[in-house]
């Protein structure tokens, strides 16, 4: 295995680990904290502000470059329990969904291999991503909310894999800075998400209604 394959294979291999850690915490938040939702709504929101700054210290400190993604997919998994537990809605976590996405990720590792296009096949799997996450709307608003949100959920995490891995430059040899950027607009992505769906988008209005106060302030 050479350096570029050692680094790709870096990268996906901690990203898939990332993932498995979401569906940990998902499972678990689901199974004991549903009780205690109030901490689970905490933790997320408290994270919210304090993840910039720790991606920031990520990129200068090395023990906190490994432990940083880590702490956003736990929270992540966490994040997306809320939703369930608020809603009332019971969701089935599918091996064959967990089991789907380790192999399109592995499946894009080889192709990226053999082709040498990682520009390209980030590009092609960001716009499958989108359009992917489209039909999964209908899904969750037509036929299954429960299977539809979960998909949503899924295609979100893959989605910013690869935006981090089309956006890194090839030089960058350091396979954690793509998986620390991946790992915070994967959680800012998921806690919006879950922000506007249990608020019915006034949350958003809350968050931009504060930025615009401190705004004005630093005026």
């Amino acid at each position: 295995m050479n350096r570029k394959e050692n680094f790709l294979f870096k990268t996906f291999a901690f990203y898939i680990i990332l993932f498995l850690l979401i569906q940990i915490s998902l499972k678990l938040n689901l199974k004991y904290m549903t009780g205690r939702l109030t901490f689970i709504i905490a933790v997320a929101v408290v994270w919210m502000f304090l993840t910039i700054p720790g991606y920031i210290f990520s990129k200068k400190i090395k023990y906190i470059s490994y432990l940083y993604p880590i702490i956003n997919a736990v929270i992540t998994g966490m994040t997306i329990a809320s939703y369930y537990i608020i809603q009332s809605i019971e969701v089935d976590i599918l091996d064959c969904h967990i089991f789907g996405f380790i192999l399109f990720m592995v499946f894009n590792y080889g192709i990226i291999i053999i082709t040498s296009k990682r520009k390209q096949i980030s590009l092609i799997n960001i716009i499958l991503s989108i359009i992917g996450s489209l039909a999964t709307i209908y899904l969750w608003t037509v036929i299954s909310v429960s299977l539809g949100s979960h998909l949503l959920f899924l295609i979100i995490i893959y989605l910013c894999f690869f935006i981090a891995l089309y956006l890194n430059k090839q030089k960058d040899s350091n396979y954690l800075t793509i998986v620390n950027f991946a790992s915070v607009i994967m959680f800012g992505g998921v806690f919006l998400l879950v922000l506007i769906l249990i608020t019915e988008g006034d949350g958003i209005e809350i968050l931009d209604m504060s930025w615009w106060k401190d705004r004005k302030k630093t005026r």
